[in-house]
């Protein structure tokens, strides 16, 4: 199946192409349940929680459950005369078991293929704007979107993701690998905790204190950060560049 525009617009059609049926259910007392792949006999489904209510994640879920069943992966679970994956959130972000980083991977190949995305970053710096407009093409999570601009800019940038002033998580593009601080919270004194305390959206980035971020700093080094939050939700993520 050739596709020319945005794959996310084609995954039922190429579950259907595998007689995969689709399911999805608004599943709200179970929010650590986002989606499964089932077998039973030569029946094939995948079920997906649509109460998890970012379209972005639901697709990147779908293309994951995709990825097991292209992939061959052996199933996890068996019981009576069904198996299959059954999959959280947390499995969406494992970075330990093979075939979930591998499921991970395809789905990002799938719904993000480097021959329609890395044209579309047109050399473009890191930053909400250009996460907002490709997250919106390829409908996927901003948190996808930002990943996979990583793996393609040259420049040094990190996303680093926080609930209040705890940090979740963070990705690196390959030239700011390995320098980031061993941080477990926001910095006191950086532009991201005002923002966090304030629970104010930065509106462009400002220049940082290397020393509150980076290990092995450069006295040559201009680094610069914008924190941006969904506050209703506690969360925020911040964009640091030099």
């Amino acid at each position: 199946m050739g596709i020319f525009d945005t794959p996310a617009l084609h995954l039922d059609e190429i579950a259907a192409s595998q007689k995969i049926k689709i399911g999805r259910r608004s599943l709200p007392n179970d929010m650590d349940f986002s989606g499964a792949l089932l077998f039973r006999g030569d029946k094939r489904a995948i079920l997906l929680n649509t109460a998890i209510p970012n379209i972005g994640r639901q697709n990147f879920t779908l293309a994951h459950e995709l990825g097991h069943y292209f992939l061959r992966h052996k199933p996890d679970f068996q019981q009576s005369k069904e198996m299959g994956f059954r999959c959280s959130p947390k499995d969406m972000k494992d970075t330990h078991k093979p075939q979930e980083i591998a499921a991970n991977c395809f789905a990002t190949e799938l719904l993000m293929p480097a021959s329609q995305f890395r044209p579309m970053m047109s050399g473009a710096p890191l930053d909400y704007t250009l996460i907002n407009h490709l997250a919106r093409y390829f409908v996927v999570s901003k948190h996808a979107c930002g990943s996979r601009i990583l793996e393609f800019t040259r420049d040094a940038c990190i996303i680093i993701r926080t609930r209040s002033f705890v940090i979740t998580g963070k990705n690196e593009s390959l030239a700011a690998r390995r320098r980031l601080l061993p941080l477990t919270h926001v910095p006191i004194g950086s532009a991201a905790y005002s923002a966090i305390q304030n629970k104010e959206n930065q509106i462009a980035f400002s220049e940082a204190n290397p020393v509150l971020w980076l290990a092995r700093v450069n006295p040559t080094i201009q680094l610069y950060e914008c924190t941006r939050g969904s506050w209703e939700n506690g969360v925020a993520t911040t964009i640091l560049k030099w």
